[in-house]
């Protein structure tokens, strides 16, 4: 147990610092979604944000899957297992018979047995989701659950900070702009 604590603490520094050391949004959250992956030892992670309309979910970052699979068509927000975004960890123990599924041929074929996705929230508004594949069928422990919650909300601080970065870096260049255009 005490060798499990330990990887899920490198596992939230290793997150923090990504957080801290870059403001290139896709740089942080691959480091995140690749060492999530690695200390959970699950055959993947991928974080999905919401589109501008809310109606479906974009990849955003992934770790150990493949192309096909992450192309495999749109993810509806309100069909790709809902209930996260509801705002609660949702556990798939076994992909091929979960109703919730948009996509479990895929899956399978990927080398899917189960999922957890728990939801990112900005203060109260839902942004989208990190979800863990395993190739085993079953559940995840509640350590699991806790340490993808913990990893969640340390990915939407990094969300956040690029999003407002990427804003003070516009608003200063059309400062930059309409300077240059003041000057005799």
């Amino acid at each position: 147990m005490k060798d499990v604590r330990l990887r899920y603490f490198d596992a939230l520094h290793e997150a923090a610092a990504a957080i801290n050391s870059a403001l290139d949004l896709g740089e942080v959250l691959a480091t995140i979604v690749k060492a999530t992956a690695e200390v959970s030892r699950v055959k993947g992670c991928s974080l999905m944000l919401l589109d501008d309309e809310r109606k479906h979910l974009v990849h955003t970052a992934s770790y150990g899957l493949s192309d096909e699979y992450l192309q495999k068509g749109a993810i509806m927000a309100d069909r790709s297992l809902a209930d996260a975004l509801k705002g609660e960890p949702v556990v798939v123990s076994d992909v091929a018979n979960d109703a919730r599924l948009q996509y479990p041929a895929e899956a399978i074929r990927e080398g899917i047995g189960a999922m957890l996705c728990t939801p990112l929230k900005a203060r109260d508004r839902l942004i989208g989701v990190i979800r863990i594949y395993s190739s085993r069928k079953g559940d995840f422990s509640e350590s699991v659950i806790e340490l993808l919650t913990a990893i969640a909300n340390l990915s939407v601080i990094a969300i956040q900070n690029a999003r407002m970065y990427d804003s003070l870096k516009k608003a200063y260049q059309v400062c930059q702009r309409e300077l240059w255009h003041l000057q005799p």
